[in-house]
Order: structure tokens, then sequence, then C-alpha cells
């Protein structure tokens, strides 16, 4: 009898094993740093619905490498060194803070909107999120830690700049869950406006989305997050959109494709929905996906766009 539950023991014991390498796997396949492959995203972009916007993302993608843009650094609060590209304007209006998405750069996902922003009159400040081309990390968080990282470079722009000159929060899918994610904390008087396309409400809301998706059982999911707080310092309910978003009175504009096949549009409705800011406005576009609200319906969204920021930094 001793002799069986041993065996037994011990089956459940490799099993648990397997159980937490599956996990780890999972875990650094997501969320682990990846090479850049600007290649791989144009072919993402050259085929389904977004063919028909492939010719003008990239004629776009050219721009902002062509321009003279300095390399300036900041300091992650737990010491990683991070990187962005800051492009000045003449007669500048305040600064556009870019905040990329999942595995993607600024210039890959704002390459429409960097000549639109620069020919506004703002500077742009192209950051690499961590984990990400020219800033250190090895895991990227979901916003968690790259929340922090957002205030970091405000608090550059602070110090560069000084409080008068206004800056914009902008990001687009992980990169607007990271800047509301950032609403929530303690940011300098500098930050007058947040702008999010596309933001998923909190980590375990966008894994549990893909894995069904993937066809991942859920049970994967207590596991990896249990890897991701031993090992890659977080926790996937560490943060969220909504729960940031219920102290943040900053003007807030939130766009989301109803198409949106990645993050499930009604994630930024929920965002919207728990903000407390009295100066806040949503645009759900139909037929656009993941990121494409300003493509599909660009006057619209122009419109809106120029509305907002002639409030929070008026033309020269």
């Amino acid at each position: 009898m001793a002799a069986l539950l041993w065996t037994a023991a011990g089956f459940v014991f490799l099993l648990l094993v397997a159980y937490f390498v599956a996990c780890g796997m999972l875990v650094n396949r997501f969320l682990r740093r990846k090479p850049a492959d600007p290649e791989a995203f144009l072919r993402r972009m050259e085929k389904g619905p977004n063919a028909p916007y492939f010719k003008v993302i990239r004629d776009n993608l050219a721009w902002f490498p062509a321009q003279e843009a300095e390399d300036v650094y900041t300091k992650s609060f737990d010491g990683l060194k991070l990187h962005g590209k800051y492009l000045s304007c003449p007669n500048s209006r305040g600064t556009m803070l870019l905040v990329h998405g999942f595995h993607g750069s600024g210039n890959t996902d704002f390459s429409c909107v960097l000549p639109y922003y620069h020919a506004l009159g703002f500077d742009l400040l192209v950051i690499d999120q961590r984990s990400h081309l020219g800033s250190e990390g090895k895991y990227l968080t979901m916003g968690v830690l790259e929340r922090y990282d957002a205030r970091s470079w405000c608090l550059y722009l602070l110090e560069r700049f000084g409080e008068s000159h206004p800056v914009i929060m902008d990001g687009i899918s992980m990169g607007g869950s990271t800047v509301l994610m950032a609403a929530g904390l303690d940011l300098p008087r500098n930050v007058r406006g947040i702008i999010a396309d596309c933001p998923f409400t909190s980590p375990r809301d966008i894994f549990v989305s893909v894995m069904e998706k993937m066809k991942i059982s859920k049970w994967m999911l207590w596991g990896a997050n249990q890897y991701c707080r031993i090992f890659v310092g977080f926790s996937i309910d560490a943060a969220s959109t909504v729960e940031a978003l219920k102290t943040c009175t900053l003007p807030l504009l939130i766009a989301h494709g109803e198409d949106d096949d990645f993050v499930p549009c009604w994630m930024g409705v929920k965002s919207f929905e728990a903000a407390a800011s009295a100066d806040k406005q949503l645009i759900t576009v139909p037929g656009a996906g993941h990121g494409m609200s300003y493509l599909v319906e660009q006057q619209r969204m122009q419109t809106a766009l120029e509305a907002f920021l002639d409030r929070l930094a008026p033309r020269k």
C-alpha cells in the first residue's frame, strides 16, 4: 500500500513539474524579448482587412527614420536603461509621448500619425518600451511595470522642459493600456492629457481572451501567473485600466475599432466608462480592426484629435 501511495505521489509531482514547465514555456513564448521584425509587420499589414491601407502604412514607415531625431535615455524605477527618439518641432506646442504596443515599435505602430502630429506643431518622443529595441529588459509585463516607465519619461520631459511645456501621452494596444494604467499614478503636472487606441483592460483579461482564441486551457493561467511573479517580477492582477481610471481626472480620448479581433472593443468601452474625468471622449469605429481606427475613419479621428489637442496645448 505504501509503495502504491509513493508511486501516486511521484506521479502527481511529475504532473506538477510538467504543468509548471509548460506554463513557463507559455510565458517565455509571449513575454520574453524578441528581435524587432519590421518585415513581419509589413506582411501582417499586406493581407486581410488591413490590405486597403498597406500602401499608406508602408510609405509612412520611411518618414520618421529619415528625420534627425535625437537619441534620449532615462532610467526605470528598477534600474533599466530606457531608450527613445526625440524629434523637435519649431515653435513647439508641447510633446507627444508615444508608447507602442506588444512586441511593436514606435515607428511601426504610429507610422501614419507621426508626420501628422509633427505637422500640428508637436515634438515627438517615440520611446522603446522595456524589453524592446534599444531599451533594456528581458520580459515585457503587459503595462504593469511599463506604467512606471511612462511616468519616468514624463519626469524626464519635466526636467528637460519644465512644467509649462505640455505633455500628452498617446499609447496604442499594450501602449494604450500602459498610459491608462499610468493615469493611476502620481503623474507630474506637465502631463495634460491621455490618448489611448485599442487598450485592453488588464493583463488577465487579454490573456483570457487570447487563450480562448488559441484554444489554450485556462488552467494554464494560474501557473503562468505564478511563473511571472517568481521569475519576471509582476502579477497579471497587479494593475488594470479600470482601477487606474477611477481616480484619473486628466482629459481622456479613447478610440477602439469595433472589428478589433485582438483586443475586443468592449475593453476600450469599459475603460472609458470607468474614467472619473469630466473631459473624456470615446470613439468606436465600425469596420476598424486592431489599431486601425485612424486609417479607417481618418477625417473623424483627426477632427477629434485636433479638438482634443487644441484644448490641451493651444496652437501658437
